[in-house]
């Protein structure tokens, strides 16, 4: 990250960055664009690649050599525009004239843009299927499919207007993996930090510059790096399945526009859960207090069902029941729970805390035995009035109770 900073700001390649910091010999570098340039051909995998820059670096022996003692011949020419690469892949793919790719290239160079967003602005090709080949490009590039597969699944979404996931699977040359799995750049423009115009143009440059797309856009000014490093914590946890995509994005969202990490949105995320599970498990005591009304659960029952939510979250969203009163009917279930109070007292003892103001074991001090008088009654003998005289017969039982907060 250190050399991507200084790369940014000295205008110089990344790879001359580390060389000049004693990361990187050059043969190393060479090395490694050989490889890069061998796996964008659809030579070699990308975790062949990879094993045989191990071999060369480890060993101190030229890339040649290196191939030799893993017993593969490396083609006797390296050509700088191969097949794998858009503009090839988009014409092999018959979703473009080479006539018009021509023309677009020339465009490319003279107005500096990436060679997809010259074709998309020319209306030579839609977004949808310029995001269809860089995602062919890219699993080309690391070795997951070849460039036949590629090739013929191209020409599927064209036909059958399906996904390219879904014209690999037909084609034998992708397997599902059984859960939710989200793309770097995906999740990025589901979070809105960047449009789906920049993440096209992202992935074009990347794969043009051997570049991933976090790199290129933090090297374009387009999102700061600590982005970067979150937004893959949270693609790993979709692709564990630990989360949906679309809560990973909820949580990018948040914690972008807020200026705090991830964690602090996750604590924030998992403490809300625990408060909406809680209330839950009260709806009942709160709606026999009189607190929550019939037409307010109704009102948040119909307003769950639009929104895909329980009852309890809209409850606390939109502060049907104050949070006070909330946490005394928790507190009194526990009562209710333990054998320490009946239901119809722990009803009557929260609806007192909404009279008075008063907190639970204020009220059940003076709550008196007998049965709570119905709920017009307002009379002497009514539990106001009780409860201003005292003589409560829970008071020295509460007594015993460790006050919760």
């Amino acid at each position: 990250m250190e050399a991507l900073k200084v790369s940014k700001n000295s205008q110089t390649p990344l790879g001359r960055v580390l060389m000049s910091i004693g990361e990187l010999s050059e043969r190393d570098l060479d090395a490694a664009i050989t490889v890069q340039q061998l796996i964008r051909q659809g030579a070699i995998s990308n975790e062949f690649g990879i094993k045989a820059i191990n071999v060369c670096v480890k060993a101190k022996i030229p890339l040649d050599t290196a191939f030799e003692r893993l017993g593969w011949t490396p083609p006797e020419v390296i050509g700088e525009h191969n097949a794998g690469e858009l503009g090839e892949l988009l014409v092999a793919s018959g979703l473009l004239d080479r006539s018009i790719l021509e023309q677009a290239i020339w465009q490319s160079k003279e107005n500096n843009l990436p060679l997809g967003r010259c074709l998309v602005l020319n209306r030579a090709l839609t977004s949808t299927l310029l995001q269809s080949a860089l995602t062919a490009q890219v699993l080309i590039r690391d070795g997951k499919i070849t460039l036949e597969q590629a090739v013929q699944s191209l020409k599927n979404v064209s036909k059958k207007q399906q996904s390219l996931e879904q014209s690999l699977f037909d084609t034998g040359a992708f397997r599902p993996v059984g859960r939710e799995n989200i793309k770097f750049g995906d999740l990025l423009t589901q979070a809105g930090i960047v449009t789906e115009g920049d993440k096209i143009s992202a992935i074009e440059i990347g794969l043009a510059e051997n570049q991933k797309i976090g790199e290129v856009l933090v090297q374009s000014g387009m999102i700061p790096a600590n982005v970067v490093d979150e937004s893959l914590r949270l693609q790993e946890m979709v692709n564990e399945g630990k989360m949906s995509g679309l809560q990973a994005a909820d949580i990018l969202r948040q914690a972008h526009a807020r200026g705090v990490s991830i964690e602090a949105v996750m604590e924030e995320r998992t403490s809300r859960q625990e408060e909406v599970e809680k209330v839950n498990t009260v709806l009942e005591l709160l709606m026999q207090s009189g607190v929550l009304t019939g037409d307010d659960f109704n009102r948040a029952q119909n307003l769950g069902r639009q929104l895909n939510v329980s009852i309890a979250e809209v409850i606390l969203t939109k502060e049907m029941v104050n949070k006070k009163l909330i946490t005394a009917a928790i507190q009194g279930q526990g009562l209710v729970a333990e054998g320490m109070l009946q239901q119809h007292q722990c009803a009557t003892a929260i609806k007192m805390c909404a009279r008075t103001g008063l907190e639970l074991h204020q009220v059940l001090k003076d709550l008196p035995p007998e049965p709570a008088p119905g709920p017009g009654s307002s009379g002497p003998d009514s539990v106001e009035d009780r409860t201003k005289k005292g003589g409560g017969f829970l008071g020295g039982l509460w007594s015993k109770v460790t006050k919760k907060d």
